[in-house]
């Protein structure tokens, strides 16, 4: 079985990135990690569009629990 040499290392770069977030986080209380996530420029459209459609799917949810918590007073 031949083996050819690899030109990119996907393993290797993930964990890079993971040890950068991780340094630039550390500390961080989970409201200020979420602050900073939503504060980063997404280089991705893909990205860009997934987070703002979590984004608004979550602004609905909160929505509708708001309007069912004064439904029953």
């Amino acid at each position: 079985m031949s083996r050819t040499k690899k030109r990119f290392d996907a393993v290797g770069m993930m964990r890079l990135i993971r040890d950068k977030i991780s340094a630039e986080i550390e500390g961080m209380t989970l409201e200020e990690e979420l602050k900073w996530l939503a504060s980063q420029e997404l280089q991705d459209p893909f990205l860009k569009r997934l987070r703002d459609r979590a984004a608004q799917q979550a602004d609905a949810a909160d929505r509708t629990a708001a309007g069912r918590g004064s439904a029953g007073r």
